[in-house]
């Protein structure tokens, strides 16, 4: 097994994060070549084009994001300690969160509490990377959605006509994609530096900005851990209806079936939410927590004691 700065074995399952990891972004791109599909073979994406371009782009964003986001974990598991780890784990499982990613982000929240310290400033990581991810997401996400949009015959002008119902899904989601790449260059433009953290601790001007801007991309990483709550309980409530309409189809002997089918469905998906929800609760307030992120201020002290540790053995 390898060591990664433990000097001895890790108790960190590296290698099935990285697995997973890799296993979540082909999921999410499996899930958006299946809309794809779908939307061209039931002829909605000719309907609503809008909103239809709407639903590709934001699992475009999420892709971008869930490959981005797998480069990022796994350099740094490369590098990084048990302790490091464990002590940044709330942090990467918000990287880790999207479409296809709940089997990291429940990995990293599963670890045990420790008294350990971490070298990352939470909000300095979080506004680089989420940065950089809206910076390229966002770009992707106007891109796919505008060209999709205006390929169905529709003018740019006609698409961004509030007057219309496609025209208002067209304003709002344009609006939305140029502030979101707006944000994503204002946190990767301040956060991209080495000594971001440094920076950010300064008072004058720009340490406030930086202080700002963290806080509202951990706001903003927030908001999707809600979205994504809420997203898996209207899920559980889609599920308990199509099971209760599954059981008024079938008669007799049959209908026996359909009903512990129906239950066992719906006793599964309340598992599962049940599951997303505490998971996402628990990044939520790892990710506000004050005592989740304590500083390293001299870490080689730390691996000499665990170097004493290992010769002692």
């Amino acid at each position: 097994m390898d060591t990664y700065r433990n000097y001895g074995r890790s108790y960190i399952p590296r290698g099935f994060i990285t697995f997973a990891q890799i296993l979540g972004t082909m999921i999410t791109g499996i899930i958006l070549v299946i809309t794809i599909y779908f939307l061209l073979t039931d002829g909605f994406i000719k309907e609503k084009p809008t909103l239809s371009a709407l639903i590709i782009g934001i699992e475009v964003y999420f892709l971008w994001k869930s490959i981005y986001s797998a480069y990022v974990i796994i350099t740094y598991l490369k590098t990084a300690s048990d302790e490091e780890v464990i002590a940044n784990r709330y942090i990467l499982a918000v990287l880790s969160v999207g479409v296809g990613g709940i089997i990291t982000p429940f990995i990293l929240t599963s670890m045990p509490n420790i008294e350990t310290e971490s070298s990352l400033n939470p909000r300095a990581f979080l506004a680089k990377n989420l940065g950089f991810t809206m910076l390229f997401g966002f770009t992707l996400f106007l891109v796919t959605f505008i060209s999709i949009s205006l390929s169905s015959g529709i003018t740019f002008n006609e698409l961004i006509d509030t007057k219309s119902d496609f025209g208002l899904i067209g304003f709002l989601s344009i609006t939305l994609g140029i502030v979101g790449l707006l944000i994503g260059i204002l946190g990767y433009g301040l956060f991209a530096r080495s000594n971001a953290s440094e920076l950010m601790k300064e008072k004058n001007l720009q340490g406030y900005v930086m202080q700002v801007v963290g806080v509202i991309f951990t706001i903003i990483s927030t908001v999707e851990l809600v979205f994504l709550i809420m997203m898996s309980i209207v899920r559980l409530i889609g599920v308990i209806f199509q099971s209760f309409a599954c059981m008024n189809r079938y008669d007799g002997f049959f209908k026996v079936f359909a009903i512990l089918f129906a239950f066992s469905r719906i006793g599964f998906e309340i598992w599962y939410v049940t599951w997303v929800v505490a998971m996402y609760s628990r990044i939520i307030s790892g990710l506000w927590s004050k005592e989740q992120v304590v500083r390293i201020n001299n870490f080689e002290k730390v691996d000499d004691i665990r170097v004493q540790e290992q010769n002692a053995k």
